[in-house]
């Protein structure tokens, strides 16, 4: 199958709310389908921003890779509504910092970032697979599964640690660890790898990816912050 098709595939999936069998691809096939496939998403969308995957050394190495990895957020995925619509059969929760980003660079990071969020971020591949099954290199090409990144409430700093409760029974509890320290740290790598840094990013998993289904309550918990959402 030619790149072109691949493309295709993903872009049709999203479009029509499906799911496709996996593919398979290598490093810079990958690349480029993510490449094509964002750029018709953004074109469709607007541009929201990024997101930044693979931020702790144990999943740098379930996925046997040495840096975190991005994808692109449009702007039709940034929500606030605490309604959210899973169209797709594999979803995820993971609770993350937020940021708004303006034109951020390396030297301007304290003036830069307007607004801070803890929120959830939700992957949704497009592939019919769950995310274990999944290459880094299949992952990449369906943009890093780049799904809904919900922005829940805005907070000063980085949580201490942050709880994950479905139907009222917790899931999973934990502290942020980071290869780069914190969620600046995250923006930082972010900014290394694309240049001049501007809309939402979210910054890396604190806790999760924990599978999401359709019809459940879902909070978190933070020191100082509680969301809840329903999925539909």
């Amino acid at each position: 199958m030619r790149i072109e098709e691949k493309v295709d595939l993903l872009y049709n999936a999203y479009k029509e709310k499906k799911v496709v069998e996996p593919f398979e691809v290598g490093k810079e096939e990958a690349e480029k389908i993510f490449a094509l496939f964002s750029e018709r998403l953004v074109k469709d969308e607007g541009f929201g921003g990024y997101k930044i995957s693979f931020v702790t050394p144990e999943s740098l190495n379930r996925f046997n890779i040495i840096e975190p990895e991005y994808g692109i957020l449009t702007q039709k995925m940034i929500i606030m509504d605490n309604n959210i619509t899973i169209p797709f059969k594999y979803a995820y929760a993971e609770i993350e910092v937020i940021v708004k980003a303006n034109r951020c660079r390396e030297d301007n990071l304290n003036s830069c970032i307007s607004e801070t969020y803890l929120g959830i971020e939700i992957p949704m591949t497009r592939f019919n697979a769950p995310l274990n099954r999944l290459t880094v290199f299949q992952l990449k090409a369906d943009d890093m599964a780049s799904g809904l990144v919900y922005l829940g409430e805005r907070i000063n700093k980085q949580p201490s640690e942050v709880s994950l409760y479905i139907d009222g029974e917790l899931q999973a509890k934990g502290k942020s660890n980071f290869i780069y320290g914190d969620h600046l740290g995250m923006l930082k790598w972010l900014i290394k790898k694309v240049g001049e840094v501007s809309g939402y990013v979210s910054t890396g998993s604190i806790v999760g990816p924990i599978p999401l289904n359709k019809g459940v309550k879902v909070k978190v918990v933070s020191e100082k912050v509680e969301l809840n959402v329903k999925t539909y």
